[in-house]
């Protein structure tokens, strides 16, 4: 057997690196035609869906999406890419594609007008510390509720107001794909399949993403200000009942030996901390919206192998990224669930 010598050695792997970074590759009649791989997947999606663009299988649009601080929309698409489960996210000149793999997230960021795709690749879960992520929000029968069925012809959309500090160093594509793009698939799929979830990104906003926390009562004080707060972007009016507002921080901690916080459960305001597990924001999220401590769950993958799901209470290991089906249920009461969609998927879809 031929051993290579260090030169060669270190040319192979510098085509495997070149290999992992390449562009979502031109096949057929896109092959040669000059578009860069942003451009290449609108293509794609111009000739409808499912389609394909080289290693890219495009099978659906969700129905949620998100804006951005800059007032622009983001579109979500179930994905295939490299022969992984993924979620696409295309947003004004940029498109992500991200998969989970071993307890990671892969992000892969084209640019429009740019070949060369930027890998980036994260642990899902921060460093264990054993804390509870939170305390039990308290019931709040003072929250506005969603309508009763019979006063509501058509299920209302749920938007999330998510406040990014001013301390966090993560862009709003950073920030979407790692703690909500996964999220909005999962409650599409899985929780709230009869109305569309929408995050709002805002950043900038003084009184509102300068605020002081980490000390007891953090939460009260920004929601005194939160309540004030009018979105320049909205087309239309959102009742309250379907609105909930968090804030996201780079600190460990939002409160004293918490991790995040919320109101009430339900409840319309929490805080969460991006320097942790990526579930911290949907588990905050979860409270404000019905779900409990008391119903998560570990869940047994395989031989010496577990994830927690969303609401489990002490920092995960590895996190399920889903609700325990009492929670869902508890999020379906809360939110007055009406009926699926009746998607016509692929049940395996949920990979992400």
């Amino acid at each position: 057997m031929e051993i290579m010598d260090r030169g060669r050695l270190r040319r192979f792997c510098l085509a495997l690196a070149l290999a992992g970074s390449t562009p979502i590759a031109a096949t057929g009649a896109s092959s040669g035609s000059g578009l860069d791989a942003v451009a290449r997947f609108d293509a794609a999606l111009a000739s409808g869906l499912p389609a394909q663009a080289g290693e890219l299988t495009i099978r659906a649009r969700l129905a949620g999406g998100a804006t951005y601080s800059d007032g622009l929309g983001a579109e979500l698409y179930d994905v295939r890419f490299r022969d992984r489960e993924a979620l696409a996210v295309r947003h004004g000149d940029s498109l992500r594609i991200a998969s989970t793999n071993d307890g990671r997230l892969h992000s892969t960021a084209y640019t429009a007008g740019q070949e060369r795709a930027v890998e980036t690749d994260i642990p899902l879960e921060g460093a264990p510390t054993g804390h509870p992520v939170d305390e039990e929000p308290p019931q709040d029968a003072d929250e506005p509720q969603a309508d009763s069925p019979t006063d509501m012809a058509e299920p209302r959309d749920l938007h999330v107001f998510a406040f990014v500090h001013d301390d966090v160093a993560l862009d709003d594509g950073e920030l979407f794909e790692r703690f909500f793009a996964w999220w909005i698939k999962r409650m599409e799929f899985d929780v709230l399949e009869d109305r569309r979830i929408h995050v709002h990104l805002r950043r900038a906003i003084p009184g509102l993403t300068d605020a002081s926390y980490g000390h007891t009562g953090s939460l009260h004080r920004w929601g005194r200000a939160v309540r004030n707060y009018t979105d320049p972007y909205l087309p239309e009016p959102v009742a309250a009942p379907y609105i909930r507002h968090i804030l996201l921080v780079k600190g460990k901690e939002v409160e004293p030996r918490a991790a995040g916080v919320a109101n009430g459960q339900p409840g319309s305001l929490a805080m969460a901390s991006t320097s942790g597990s990526v579930v911290v924001p949907a588990h905050e999220i979860g409270h404000m919206l019905g779900a409990s401590h008391g119903h998560s769950e570990r869940r047994y993958t395989g031989p010496f192998s577990t994830c927690d799901t969303i609401m489990y209470p002490v920092d995960p290991t590895v996190p399920c990224k889903a609700y325990s089906l009492p929670n869902v249920k508890a999020i379906r009461d809360t939110m007055r669930y009406a009926r699926s969609r009746g998607y016509d998927r692929d049940d395996g879809g949920m990979g992400l």
